[in-house]
This record gives structure tokens, sequence and C-alpha cells, in this order.
């Protein structure tokens, strides 16, 4: 999952976005996600704390609080324990509509969202349930020393799922075209009956002719599905118009 996005013309009254991705691990578990949403000024006033310029990772900057509001849909299935047996994953298919506002900061932003989180669940052994519950997310980005700090996380009410991502993304090129990023990652993933601790690395092509982020991430896993250590990997690809 990466919530790294590119920066919308300032001057225009809206800036929408679309996003997808996904999250394979190999102990068992895999999630998928896409976004539709938009920006636009809540013309609180210019605070002059855009997103700095160097390193440009794709954040989304604004010179003025911003409201911001998405529907994300999601499948995201794993399994309960470290030993496959039939019928043992567990699987949500859900939508997250949330409205939310990003404040600009000196070389980034803040950004608090909250909405409403709904899924079909077809769980072991069980008949098939629509569950409900409140979604929150939030995102800190800032620049620091020679690169960009970006700590992003969420909650998933109706199974009480917590993530948690921190990268750092350094500068690898710069040209007229594309630019290139790169550096380390580490993600938390909690719910009642899961975990996860990875710890790797993400590189980041940015493509400011069509506003575009696509970022790949990889590392080591260790979950509550596997035995020992395992891999994950994913990607995303964000848009704004």
């Amino acid at each position: 999952m990466q919530w790294i996005s590119p920066p919308p013309a300032l001057s225009d009254p809206l800036t929408y976005e679309l996003m997808g991705g996904e999250s394979v691990f190999s102990q068992n578990s895999w999630y998928y996600y896409g976004q539709a949403g938009f920006f636009t000024p809540l013309n609180w006033g210019r605070m002059n704390h855009q997103a700095s310029e160097s390193p440009d990772v794709g954040t989304a900057g604004t010179s003025s609080p911003t409201l911001h509001l998405f529907v994300q849909v999601t499948d995201l299935v794993y399994l309960t324990t470290p030993a496959p047996t039939p019928h043992a994953f567990s699987s949500y298919e859900g939508v997250n509509p949330a409205v939310g506002i990003r404040i600009p900061i000196p070389g980034g932003f803040v950004e608090g969202d909250a909405g409403v989180a709904l899924a079909d669940a077809f769980q072991p052994m069980s008949p098939v349930t629509v569950d409900t519950g409140l979604f929150l997310q939030g995102e800190f980005y800032r620049t620091a020393g020679p690169g960009a700090f970006d700590l992003f996380a969420n909650y998933t009410g109706y199974i009480a799922f917590t993530y948690i991502q921190a990268r750092y993304l350094l500068p690898v090129y710069h040209g007229r075209h594309f630019s290139l990023f790169a550096g380390p990652e580490d993600i938390g993933e909690f719910s009642y009956n899961y975990w996860a601790g990875q710890g790797g690395g993400v590189i980041g092509l940015l493509l400011p002719d069509i506003k575009s982020y696509l970022t790949f991430d990889a590392g080591i896993l260790r979950s509550s599905a596997g035995e020992g250590a395992g891999g994950y990997e994913g990607f995303s690809w964000y848009v704004s118009f």
C-alpha cells in the first residue's frame, strides 16, 4: 500500500485522483486495493507551507488546508493459522468511503481521514455476512535531510485491523521527464486474529508530465500465518488530474 501521490496543480479548484495496488505475502495472505477521490481547497487562507520541491517524491502538496474525499475498495485475504487446511482462509471484500483534511506544514503536510468501512465477510465454516465498522486514516509527510519521511496508518473497524507504514525516500535520479527515488521501509499489521511485521525497501518512479507516481516494494516478512520468515512484494500506481 503506498499513499505518496503526485502534486495537484495548486491553481486548480479540484484535483482528482485514481490509485490501485497490491501486497502479496509468501505466508498465505494478500491484499488488493483501489481508490478514487478528489482534493478541493477549503479557502481558509494561504499558509505558505508547500511540500518541498527538492526532493519531490510525489506528495500532494498544497498551500492551504484542503478537503479530501475518496472511496477505497479492498480485497483482503489471509490465513488465520500457520498450517493451511481446507476453508481456512478469511476474506473481506470491502468499500471505505471517507473524508479528511490535508494541512500543509513546512516541507510537507499532515492529513487525517474518517469514514465507514463495509465488507462482505467470507470466513471458515461460517455464512457470508456484511460487516461494518469505523474507518480511520492518517499521514505525515515531511522532507528530512537529503530525502523525505512518510508515515502512513489506517484502521479498519470490522476486523480491528491496523496498518502502519514508515518510509524514508532518497532521490536517486532527477530528470526532465522522470525522477527515481529509493529507500527503506518498515510495516506492521495487526488485527484480533492476525499480525505481520515487514521490513524492506521501496523504489518510486515519478512521472510529472502525467502526474503519476509508481512504487514497488519488497522485503522480509514474519506473520502469524506462517512458520519462520517469509517475504512480501507490492506495488501501487497513483495518478492525479
